[in-house]
């Protein structure tokens, strides 16, 4: 064990470190924030698959269909397998807290890492009503930030929902 514990000690330095090297700058990340926001502004619409996952099933649940940004904090999913289903989640009227931004400073820590062709942008909530419905959004883009191609909502129960935007 005492052999062990040096070796430990320098994979956990030199695994933070190679992370280090990945994260963009504040500078960097405030460019990737600013252009992901522009390229999510509304009207938006596109095919996506979702699979959510919980420790409770047995299996994944997936669907898919397609989901639509009409106007800012309104979405619209129209869910086509494995049945017919419409969803909308309206910023203004729901009784969860949804931020009318979702690259907003004041409700999230983002960290923002250069994944070679894409870039993850990991957004924790820093209000408590926020972190009681997620621990973390995982924000994967295609490209340099032109589209968002994957998010991936932690649940606080240890479940996911990833959702993969086409």
């Amino acid at each position: 064990m005492k052999r062990l514990l040096p070796f430990l000690l320098l994979l956990f330095a030199v695994s933070r470190t190679a992370l280090a090297l990945d994260a963009l700058s504040q500078a960097e990340s405030r460019a990737l924030c600013a252009r992901l926001e522009a390229a999510l502004q509304p009207p938006q619409s596109g095919a996506y698959r979702m699979v959510r996952h919980s420790d409770l099933l047995e299996q994944d649940q997936k669907s898919s269909g397609t989901l639509e940004i009409p106007s800012a904090g309104v979405i619209r999913l129209s869910q086509t397998e494995p049945f017919a289903k419409e969803s909308v989640l309206d910023a203004a009227q729901s009784r969860f807290p949804v931020p009318q931004r979702l690259l907003d400073e004041k409700l999230f820590r983002i960290e923002c890492f250069d994944e070679g062709k894409n870039f993850l942008l990991v957004l924790t909530p820093l209000r408590r009503d926020l972190s009681r419905v997620v621990c973390s959004l995982e924000l994967r883009t295609a490209g340099y930030a032109d589209r968002l191609q994957k998010i991936r909502l932690n649940s606080p129960d240890g479940g996911y929902t990833l959702l993969e935007l086409r």
